[in-house]
């Protein structure tokens, strides 16, 4: 046949006119019919020849592709490609030709005028009798039309799909098993899953209601293959739950084995039929006369508010009566009202009505149609309000209006209209006397021209609520308005919209002057938040400023402030020195000096007495806090010249920094506190920064005050006098009342109880010169029911502090007068011829004028001879206000007791009131005596000071003698008496009893 590029092309189609047919032409004849005749495409490729030509195609081939054969031989098959054929489809075809394989793929290809067309290829190789590859015949189907029906299948499938998506009822597929099979996005939406996390669960994995659980089971369990129920239930979404009402609608399919349910929600449904109830019964107890007719206007309602006012029982009784009509006074009303709603259109107005008796009503009349959904009538509702009363009421208010108007008129608060925009249409006479204006100046003029601008904001908001409420009161706060002259008055107002009503037709705003309570309230509030001596924050003020500090350091992890507590050393000396006035002027210079050492942010409070403190904000550290507290110091240490006296004061500061441990305002507080006071026991003028041994310390300290105060109301209860021969009655009064009075003595002296907490030691006090004991000091000894004995070193300083100096020091007042009686009683032999003791009086006691009295109880009480008592008082405390302090002692010379300095040496004495002081006795402080060594080194100050005392008449004693050498170089400086170890340590008053019956000699 014919060639292209010397390639043999065959048409098998022609084959049976060639010769051989007498050798199986018949067979070869039906073979070649039957290609021709079959509807798939059949083309054959030479495997050998370049690019592998089709040298073969049949007719089905041609009629698929729309080739003809001519334009088909001789090419090679990609020719049927196009833009959207699959590469990789093609790729496994040239694969397939490369390696002489089978391969049955499906691909797109082109047919000759454009269109495309789905082809089912299977290719097949050809081998000769040696097995080597000749050929490749392609069979071609054509499955477009099949495709096409499964995209239109799956398009369908997939349409359906998004319907179910966007019903919004919800669809779910469950087996016979109870397990779900599928749900639609709307169900799985509604429990916050996906559709993929119902799959193979069982229905109740969610809780599902028992209702709903129960009809499922009973729907499988049944013969029926459709069912409908409405259920309730429950719904959990992310944690919340909500009930609805849903109409379900359940299919089976698979023979029984599934169904398909779907639900409606009828939630709407049923709230609007429990809504329908509700309104009846709203109807039913309506205070409103109903009643309803229907199109034709025949009476079918009444509400029994309607029966009541009308006097008719019942709807039928009314309708014989001739019904609504029957009821109007002006049978032209009537008329007008039916044909405006018959017509479909509302009316409402005051008519004149008639009850069956015949009495006349002033009626509110609202007539409406009621209309279905498509706007059809198919009623009338006539809704009646009784207001004849109401009317006479307005009859008599016109009665009073001018009445009305003179008071307006004349009113103290400002009435004013306006209209809808703010502009003044009238305004009362009282605005001319509060703020200033004539009437003509406002009239005209916008209000919110006078308002501060600080305050426009909130008039405008209130005003705008004003114009959406008619004849709804809204309050106007605190507002201020410009006077005339050009200060600010504040004004409080009610405003009502009554721009509907004919007699107003606009806003009125009655305005109330109140600035003098504001400026009052003002005053108040400062005073509440401030001291009123230095104007500073007071406690309550510091609190809140100390809690937004804390929700800083809440909001800002990085943030720091830091509490300076700040204490006035010896304030109590000058105040009680120079004066209450002297004090208060100190207190006020000393806040404005801090207040010159803040930065701008930080706090200077007072909170009473001489105790400040100092909010430090937003600090990088405690070295910033000790900075501030360093520049305070300083300046609270700068001489001040009050009342002509120049003063000088220290301060003591505590420093506590922000930490996430501190919850409340308090805590803090607290612990500045402490740390101020340890900076006082550290010497005072200082600062100090809480640390948590302070805290542990200042606790500690705390339970002891606490067992120092039980131990001291003890003494209460383990004290007393007993009855003593021929004594008078007693009376009975507790030692810690104000007055600190002990119970009135019965005898000379009684001996306290076993079980007191505490005891008196006396240490012996000896005459140098003979050797012999002439008296002791008494010293005060705590027994601590856990601890066992305490030193007074950690009790007496906080007695003093707390004030229970004061019960405990007049106890051991009491028991030392009652214990020289008990000695005197025995006649024991001393070094002359009166035994005294020595009793401290501390500076609580010395400053309170009540505390000669007592002593003067003591000793008509214990009957001791008052030369046989001493009194001992700290050098410090006698100098601290000098002219108060010899008052003192010249009251307690008067009594007849001796007065020691004690510690002399220690302090600050002057010797011009030392001079005045009408003190015995100088006792040289321990500290002097325990340097004095064998070779007299430091002597010279014990010397001098003997020599003082000599020259002013005054005796003394010298404390913590140790040794030999001390008691010998204090005779040879003429020393008269001395105490300490080297004769005795104290002992309680059996030993001292035992010690005075030996009589020794040193």
């Amino acid at each position: 046949m014919g060639n292209r590029d010397n390639q043999s092309i065959y048409n098998l189609d022609e084959v049976g006119d060639a010769a051989d047919r007498d050798t199986g032409s018949e067979a070869l004849w039906l073979r070649d019919r039957a290609l021709a005749a079959t509807t798939t495409g059949i083309v054959i490729v030479d495997a050998n020849a370049p690019d592998s030509p089709i040298i073969y195609c049949n007719r089905a081939f041609e009629r698929i592709t729309g080739y003809c054969a001519g334009e088909i031989l001789g090419r090679n098959c990609r020719f049927l490609q196009g833009p959207d054929t699959d590469r990789t489809t093609v790729a496994k075809i040239r694969e397939a030709l490369r390696e002489g394989i089978a391969l049955q793929v499906t691909i797109k290809n082109y047919r000759k005028d454009g269109t495309p067309f789905w082809n089912k290829l299977s290719l097949s190789p050809l081998r000769d009798d040696s097995g080597n590859l000749t050929h490749f015949v392609g069979t071609q189907s054509d499955l477009s039309e099949r495709i096409e029906v499964q995209e239109a299948l799956q398009q369908a499938n997939d349409q359906l799909q998004t319907i179910l998506e966007a019903v919004p009822g919800i669809v779910s597929w469950i087996s016979s098993d109870l397990r779900y099979l599928g749900v639609n996005h709307h169900l799985a939406k509604l429990h916050g899953l996906s559709p993929s996390a119902f799959v193979g669960q069982d229905i109740g994995f969610l809780g599902a209601s028992l209702d709903f659980y129960s009809f499922v089971v009973d729907f499988f369990a049944g013969d029926a293959t459709e069912a409908v129920k409405e259920l309730s239930a429950k719904v959990k979404t992310e944690g919340t739950e909500s009930a609805g009402h849903y109409l379900i609608v359940a299919q089976k399919y698979d023979r029984g084995n599934a169904a398909c349910l779907v639900g409606i929600d009828i939630t709407e449904r049923k709230r609007a039929e429990e809504a329908l109830v509700l309104t009846r019964k709203a109807v039913e107890s309506s205070s409103d006369a109903i009643g309803i007719s229907d199109v034709s206007g025949t009476h079918i309602y009444q509400n029994p508010a309607f029966s009541q006012l009308f006097e008719w029982d019942t709807a039928e009784e009314f309708k014989l009566a001739g019904g609504i009509p029957a009821i109007f006074a002006d049978p032209a009303v009537a008329r007008e009202v039916l044909d405006t709603i018959a017509r479909g259109y509302s009316w409402s107005g005051e008519i004149t009505n008639r009850t069956k008796s015949g009495k006349i009503l002033q009626v509110l009349l609202r007539a409406d149609a009621i209309k279905d959904p498509t706007g059809k009538i198919v009623g009338l509702i006539y809704m009646n309000t009784d207001i004849t009363d109401r009317k006479r009421t307005e009859q008599e208010l016109r009665e009073s209006e001018k009445r009305f108007r003179s008071l307006i008129e004349n009113a103290r608060d400002i009435i004013v209209i306006l209209d809808e925009k703010g502009f003044c249409r009238y305004v009362s006479p009282s605005a001319e006397r509060i703020l200033g204006y004539p009437t003509a100046e406002v009239l005209g003029r916008s209000v919110f021209e006078l308002i501060h601008p600080d305050e426009l904001p909130m008039v405008d908001q209130v005003f705008k609520g004003v114009i959406e409420m008619p004849r709804v009161g809204l309050g106007l706060a605190e507002y201020r308005v410009r006077h005339k002259d050009g200060f600010w008055c504040v004004l409080e107002a009610v405003a009502t919209n009554l721009l509907l009503e004919p007699s107003v037709r606009g806003i009125v705003v009655n305005c109330h002057d109140v600035t003098e309570r504001k400026v009052a309230e003002d005053q108040l509030l400062h005073d509440a938040l401030h001291d009123a001596l230095t104007e500073l924050p007071n406690r309550a003020l510091l609190t809140d400023r100390l809690g937004q500090a804390f929700a800083r350091v809440q909001r800002h992890p990085n943030y720091q402030f830091a509490v300076l507590f700040l204490d006035l050393d010896r304030f109590k000396v000058i105040n009680d020195s120079q004066g209450h006035r002297t004090g208060d002027r100190l207190l006020v210079a000393v806040a404005r000096r801090l207040l010159t050492c803040l930065r701008p942010g930080d706090t200077a409070a007072r909170l009473g007495g001489d105790e400040f403190v100092i909010l430090l904000e937003e600090i990088q550290g405690v070295d910033e806090a000790i900075a501030q507290a360093k520049g305070i110091l300083k300046a609270i240490e700068r001489p001040l010249y009050l009342e002509g006296h120049k003063v000088l004061i220290t301060a003591s500061i505590g420093i506590a920094m922000s930490t996430d441990k501190y919850q409340w305002p308090g805590d803090i507080l607290r612990d500045a506190d402490i740390a101020m006071y340890r900076a006082k026991a550290l010497g005072k003028a200082r600062y100090e920064v809480f640390t948590s041994a302070m805290h542990t310390r200042a606790v500690a300290l705390m339970h002891l005050e606490h067992d120092l105060r039980q131990s001291i109301d003890e003494l209460n209860l383990t004290y007393s006098i007993v009855d003593f021969p021929g004594g008078e009655a007693g009376e009975n009064s507790p030692l810690c009342e104000i007055d600190w009075k002990l119970e009135r003595a019965k005898s000379q002296f009684a001996p306290p109880k076993l079980e007191c907490p505490f005891t008196v030691y006396y240490q012996p006090i000896v005459c140098l010169k003979s050797g012999s004991v002439i008296g002791f000091e008494a010293l005060v000894r705590w027994l601590h029911p856990e601890r066992g004995l305490v030193s007074p070193m950690e009790f007496i300083a906080m007695a003093e502090e707390t004030g229970l100096i004061m019960p405990l020091g007049l106890w051991v007042l009491n028991e030392s007068c009652r214990q020289i009686i008990q000695w005197q009683s025995l006649n024991l032999p001393v070094g002359n011829s009166r035994l005294t003791v020595a009793v401290n009086l501390s500076g609580r006691q010395f400053s309170e004028p009540e505390s000669i009295d007592q002593i003067k109880q003591v000793l008509q009480e214990t009957g001791v001879d008052a030369r046989c008592l001493k009194l001992e008082i700290t050098e410090t405390v006698v100098m601290e206000d000098g002219e108060a302090a010899t008052a003192m002692l010249s009251q307690l010379r008067e009594l007849g007791i001796a007065l020691c300095i004690d510690d002399f040496g220690t302090g600050y004495s002057s010797l011009s009131y030392l001079h005045k002081f009408p003190i015995n006795i100088l006792k040289v402080d321990r500290s002097f005596v325990s340097r004095i060594g064998a070779a007299g080194e430091n002597l010279e100050i014990v010397r001098a000071i003997v020599m003082l005392a000599r020259s002013l008449g005054m005796e003394v004693v010298a404390e913590g003698v140790e040794t030999a050498v001390q008691l010998a170089q204090l005779r040879a400086i003429g020393c008269e008496y001395g105490q300490g170890y080297f004769f005795s340590k104290p002992l309680d008053s059996e030993a001292a009893t035992t010690l005075l019956r030996r009589s020794p000699q040193w």
